[in-house]
């Protein structure tokens, strides 16, 4: 038997499109209502000429700007029918974001589809119209046998109580799952369950350099306002070129590509979308700049190669997630980058197609890789594609007059060496240093272990012995002979204040 869908809006062409969706299924049956009035009007013959609850809708989805419009007075007189009593509601719109979100969930929403309604917002609207048939046949079998069994009412309150449950269930899921994992759930319910495949997809990791520093600087609505709105702008950015988050590394990302959406260019889209993640920091130092916070800066690691993914836990707690040695050197490649660069491995790049603009490539050695990987930092994609990473700002280095001695203590396992290695800071920006080190303070590399991307804690210290700053960051990107090229990967305030002093034609640009 086809289930009824009430479908509630005021604009005739967005009508026409769900009616011909929903009825495409053979399993549904759009009635669509262009008014209140037209609503009313269906709730009196409803009541008057059928009793039998059959007749009534499995699923009513309303618009919701004609519901902002009305006041929501349409959806007031629908909540006081008794014979509509828990049947799912869903909102359509065509925007989304999560302020609407909450209001929607807020009005008593199941779910908040877009129109027109994709693949998966069909199949959701099918699973749930089903599933209240099932639960209101239930209650009436049950209804039929209360005045026999006294077990009846208890068994009744299980169900609503499993009802709200599935009604939670649902909107925690349209919340905390990607459209993409989610849909693979609902077109798969076996997906559900503990399991998962091997595949050969391609994984991007990226992180934010220096804001383990800076939040232990603001304050806890600060870190997670500014994170959420980190985060945003990534997950949309991956999201539009077929990638999926599986996870939030503290202020990094973990995402995939190829899985759970099949794609044969999961490479390239991967690559794109670190180029666009890239030019995105500009949207994300605005809003810096704004709250008077420091600027930002990410790097971005990409690999590709064979990988688990799939729902991994217990059957009482899983999550979907991607397991494999591509993630594990994934996250190397990532860690010997710095601000504004995407290093991709030579071996992904080899299925690509595309033209690829290089700047430098490097061989890596790090823990749990067992040979060096070539590694690329990519700076523009091709194709059709078409993007590139933006130019960088207080990237000019200029030369330093006054004599300043830095100490550079090497930051091995994520902790600090108690032996520092004395350099004389010769240029520099906001972002990259030239030193020399000293003859004769300590600086012997090798002993020392200054090696090209090790990474240094950094303190100045001028000629009377006066600290200019300490706490500042950075990643040794070249050595030549005496001479080391830093690029710092976290600046403090005494930093900026130097520098202001010193090269202030760096922060006027």
């Amino acid at each position: 038997m086809e289930r009824v869908i009430w479908v509630i809006g005021n604009e005739r062409k967005d009508m026409i499109i769900a009616q011909r969706e929903i009825n495409s299924t053979g399993s549904m049956r759009a009635f669509c209502m262009l008014s209140s009035n037209a609503v009313h009007k269906a709730i009196a013959v409803q009541n008057s000429e059928n009793k039998d609850l059959s007749s009534f809708p499995s699923l009513i989805i309303m618009d919701y700007q004609m519901a902002v419009d009305e006041e929501f007075a349409t959806l007031s007189y629908i909540k006081q029918q008794e014979a509509l009593a828990g049947v799912p509601l869903f909102f359509m719109t065509k925007e989304r974001n999560q302020e609407l979100d909450e209001i929607c969930f807020a009005k008593g929403a199941m779910v908040v589809l877009h129109k027109p309604f994709s693949k998966s917002g069909i199949l959701r609207i099918e699973r749930v119209a089903w599933q209240h048939e099932v639960t209101r046949n239930y209650e009436k079998m049950l209804q039929k046998q209360a005045g026999d069994l006294q077990a009846a009412r208890e068994i009744m309150r299980l169900n609503q109580k499993l009802k709200s449950r599935n009604e939670l269930l649902y909107q925690v899921f349209g919340r905390y799952f990607s459209d993409q994992v989610l849909e693979v759930i609902l077109e798969h319910p076996e997906g559900a369950a503990i399991g998962g495949e091997k595949r050969e997809l391609t994984v991007l990791i990226s992180d934010l350099r220096g804001f383990t520093s800076l939040s232990e600087e603001l304050e806890p609505e600060a870190v997670t306002g500014l994170l959420n709105f980190y985060f945003g702008r990534m997950v949309d950015v991956i999201a539009s070129y077929r990638g999926t988050v599986i996870e939030f590394l503290g202020d990094g990302v973990l995402a995939v590509f190829g899985a759970p959406i099949l794609s044969e260019n999961h490479i390239t889209d991967a690559v794109a979308a670190a180029i666009q993640m890239q030019n995105e920091m500009e949207v994300v130092n605005t809003y810096c700049r704004e709250h008077e916070y420091p600027r930002l800066e990410m790097g971005i690691g990409i690999h590709s190669g064979d990988a688990f993914i799939g729902n991994v836990g217990s059957e009482k707690m899983m999550r979907y997630n991607v397991i494999g040695k591509v993630v594990n050197e994934c996250s190397r490649i990532e860690s010997y980058s710095v601000g504004g660069q995407v290093l991709v491995s030579e071996e992904a790049l080899a299925g690509i197609e595309v033209p690829i603009e290089i700047h430098s490539k490097m061989q890596i050695t790090a823990k749990g890789i067992h040979k060096p990987v070539s590694v690329c930092e990519v700076a523009a994609i091709g194709g059709e594609y078409g993007c590139e990473i933006e130019n960088v700002k207080f990237d000019a280095v200029v030369p330093v007059k006054e004599r300043m001695t830095l100490r550079l203590f090497r930051i091995e396992e994520k902790l600090v060496t108690a032996k520092a290695v004395l350099a004389v800071l010769e240029q520099f920006s906001l972002k990259r240093a030239v030193v020399s080190l000293e003859e004769n303070g300590g600086g012997d590399m090798e002993k020392n272990r200054l090696e090209i991307y090790s990474d240094v804690e950094i303190a100045a210290i001028r000629e009377d012995g006066e600290t200019i700053f300490d706490g500042v960051y950075a990643k040794i990107v070249d050595v030549q002979q005496n001479r080391l090229v830093l690029h710092f990967t976290h600046v403090n305030h005494d930093f900026r204040q130097f520098a202001k002093t010193v090269v202030p034609q760096i922060i006027d640009d």
